[in-house]
């Protein structure tokens, strides 16, 4: 019975070890995946040169930060697009025109915006919107901005929040637990199956000696 038993556990240490080496793969392609994300840049209306610069740099770190995401800077999309062309979107960017730059750099999403100055003083005052465009869902988001420039920073902690660190990266949520469900469900019932087989095999040992001893 002994040998019964360690042959039991012998089976499942087997087919937890299969099912791991089918699991393991998967999940590693998963966590490789990334989020392609394009930053196409923002159209500017009388603001100065200098705070122009600041912006597209804050907008650009705030992606750069994300390590779930493969980002496509706007000088790599205006190397793709074209001088030309990439100031016409940023003119009018509609959703038709979103989804076409998307399609054309192949972005699961797509960042840009319109900002101009319209302060009747020295303060900067930034008015006008960022923009995500979300590819799969084929939704155009708006994130407003009415600040001046020195009070920013307040803007762009909400946007990061709301337009950034809401992408969710491929191969996470449902599908990228699933395995671990799986395997831990697998897991859980090879357990059980294997107490009660032990369980078995010694209640079997136990059931008496030799019928010659028996009275």
């Amino acid at each position: 019975m002994r040998y019964m038993s360690i042959k039991t556990a012998l089976v499942f240490f087997l087919i937890f070890a299969l099912n791991y080496a089918q699991l393991a793969p998967c999940l590693a392609g998963e966590k490789a995946k990334k989020v392609k994300v394009a930053f196409a840049g923002i159209k500017f209306d009388d603001v100065p040169s200098d705070v122009r610069a600041r912006v597209l740099d804050r907008v650009q770190e705030l992606l750069e930060q994300e390590s779930s995401f493969q980002l496509v800077k706007p000088a790599e999309v205006e190397k793709i697009l074209g001088a030309e062309k990439l100031a016409k979107f940023l003119a009018q960017p509609d959703s038709a025109a979103f989804r076409a730059l998307a399609a054309e750099l192949q972005a699961d999403y797509v960042f840009a915006g319109r900002l101009a100055n319209n302060s009747r003083d020295n303060r900067v005052l930034l008015v006008g919107t960022l923009e995500r465009y979300d590819r799969a869902a084929n939704i155009l988001n708006k994130f407003e901005v009415l600040k001046h420039y020195d009070n920013i920073g307040v803007e762009m902690v909400k946007f990061r929040e709301e337009f950034v660190k809401t992408i969710v990266p491929t191969g996470e949520g449902r599908s990228k637990k699933l395995p671990f469900i799986v395997f831990g469900g697998l897991t859980v019932i090879g357990i059980v199956a294997l107490v009660i087989s032990s369980s078995r095999s010694g209640a079997e040992g136990e059931g008496g000696g030799p019928i010659g001893d028996r009275p």
